[in-house]
């Protein structure tokens, strides 16, 4: 395995939220940052800089800043730890990705992270209904998530939007939907509202939109987004031409991502295996000592699902030059049981039109 064939991003992740959302699993705390931004900058540095020999010295095609609520640590943090790694990206033009909440966007703090050097901004505005805001726990509001679109004004940014919410209609997502097409973004991931375990939600009654409502939705989006310049090119995300995110590209190509702070995921290739591993969560605990637990070796089998619950959900497929690894035999074999059922495509490594509708049957073919 040629490692610096292989692509790596960086994703750091910063556990401050102010509130907990109930339909969050994310790794995260609410309590007050109190200065302890300055220490887990400190504590992310160092762990970059001993993950050297694991990553073989290659350095990081994007880098991603996610939570939690990075915004909630201050700008002097962020620029801490671009500023020591500055000379560890693959090109000064790298993509480097900050998530932020509407209720803490200003355009004091949106200049100050571009100048650290911060290139496109990821806000989680999940919708501009309030009723809807309001069922889904956010410490937004519609005017709130209105005046932090604007802020982004020519800046490249990527909006998340929620659907399938408690007493969501066509209506009010259609709405929502056209506040980000007449605004400048550029990118949109769109997500259908889903009960995971550990969550508030999980443990309440909910009457969610059924089938058909959320069948609405998504030809609503579908049609709307394609009118005004949006390319669907992965099962969540849509973008105008160029816009595409290329830290989650990679994800979905199969590079490889180093995650650094607490409770973060990593996925690192070595010249005989894959590995996965995460940091230990408790954000007093990392800062003490990043370990890294729940390490395990990609097995063959588990590598055929890994490919293929990264490499299928991206839309019109890839060519296999495009995938940072070469298939393997078993993989390519259960791949052509997909092509004779009319799921998966002949020369290109996707799923067809009819396969990517059944998305979640397909890659059953490789369980």
């Amino acid at each position: 395995m040629l490692l610096n064939k292989i692509p790596l991003s960086l994703y750091i992740h910063l556990p401050w939220c102010e509130t907990q959302c109930p339909y969050c699993d994310f790794s995260n705390t609410t309590d007050s940052v109190n200065g302890n931004d300055a220490k887990l900058a400190e504590a992310i540095i160092k762990d970059i800089n001993q993950s050297n020999d694991l990553i073989a010295d290659r350095k990081f095609k994007t880098i991603y800043f996610g939570g939690g609520t990075p915004s909630l640590a201050s700008t002097e943090s962020i620029k801490h730890i671009l500023d020591s790694i500055k000379d560890r990206f693959v090109s000064e033009e790298a993509e480097i990705t900050f998530e932020m909440n509407p209720s803490n966007v200003s355009e004091d703090k949106i200049d100050k992270l571009l100048i650290a050097g911060i290139n496109r901004i990821s806000l989680g505005i999940q919708s501009y209904n309030n009723q809807e805001l309001q069922a889904l726990g956010r410490n937004h509001d519609r005017e709130s998530a209105i005046h932090a679109t604007q802020a982004l004004k020519g800046i490249n940014s990527t909006i998340d939007l929620i659907y399938g919410i408690e007493k969501q209609t066509p209506e009010s997502f259609t709405e929502s939907l056209h506040k980000i097409i007449q605004s400048d973004i550029n990118h949109l991931s769109l997500y259908q509202l889903t009960i995971e375990p550990n969550t508030i939600f999980y443990k309440k009654e909910l009457k969610l939109p059924n089938e058909e409502e959320i069948e609405i939705i998504e030809f609503i989006a579908k049609n709307l987004l394609e009118k005004n310049g949006f390319r669907q090119y992965e099962v969540s995300s849509w973008s105008k031409p160029g816009y595409e995110s290329q830290h989650n590209m990679n994800y979905w190509q199969f590079g490889d991502f180093l995650g650094v702070g607490p409770g973060s995921h990593s996925k690192i290739s070595n010249k005989a295996e894959i590995i996965r591993f995460r940091k230990i969560k408790p954000l007093e605990g990392y800062i003490q000592n990043q370990r890294s637990t729940d390490l395990k070796i990609i097995s063959d089998n588990d590598l055929d699902m890994d490919l293929a619950m990264n490499l299928l959900r991206i839309k019109n497929g890839l060519q296999q030059e495009d995938i940072t690894i070469k298939l393997p035999a078993s993989f390519l074999k259960k791949y052509q049981k997909g092509i004779d059922a009319g799921l998966l495509l002949k020369n290109r490594i996707g799923a067809t039109q009819k396969g990517y509708r059944f998305l979640n049957e397909t890659i059953q073919l490789f369980f």
